[in-house]
């Protein structure tokens, strides 16, 4: 008869274990919690859609079911008071004005507008025609040259 024997683990080994075991377990836990609550689409990134109700100025408009104004991620249109306010303004409303559109959510900047990256229903990017209009200008304080090097 063949007796197998194992050499025994002492106390404090076993709880060793059981604490790594408990402490993965609990982080499990949280990673899942926490991305429960974060609503987003199936890509991680949380958007919003709606029609567009009213055009502000060339960077910035509003949508049906969405309160705060919508600021386009990545460009830079004439203000009120600046050369080229109303061909800007023009241009997003000729081009999205009544439109459904989706965005996808960046920012919220420090006048509580919703920044985000916009699409019209046939994919085109918002911010990305702007600037192709040649009414607004690329902000690469943020873009970083994003839209610059995809032109090239």
């Amino acid at each position: 008869m063949i007796y197998y024997t194992t050499k025994p683990t002492s106390p404090d080994m076993d709880m060793f274990f059981l604490l790594i075991i408990c402490f993965v377990a609990i982080i499990l836990m949280a990673i899942i919690a926490f991305l429960d609550r974060v609503p987003a689409n199936d890509f991680g990134i949380k958007t919003v859609k709606g029609r567009v109700v009213r055009i502000v100025d060339g960077d910035s408009l509003y949508i049906s079911g969405h309160k705060p104004q919508i600021r386009l991620w990545g460009v830079d249109a004439p203000e009120r008071n600046e050369a080229g306010f109303h061909e800007a303004t023009r241009a997003l409303k000729n081009l999205a004005h009544g439109a459904q559109i989706h965005c996808n959510i960046l920012d919220v900047d420090r006048y509580g507008r919703t920044v985000g990256r916009c699409f019209l229903p046939d994919g085109r990017d918002l911010s990305k025609a702007m600037i192709e209009s040649k009414t607004a200008k690329e902000y690469t304080r943020f873009t970083r040259g994003y839209y610059s090097s995809k032109s090239r």
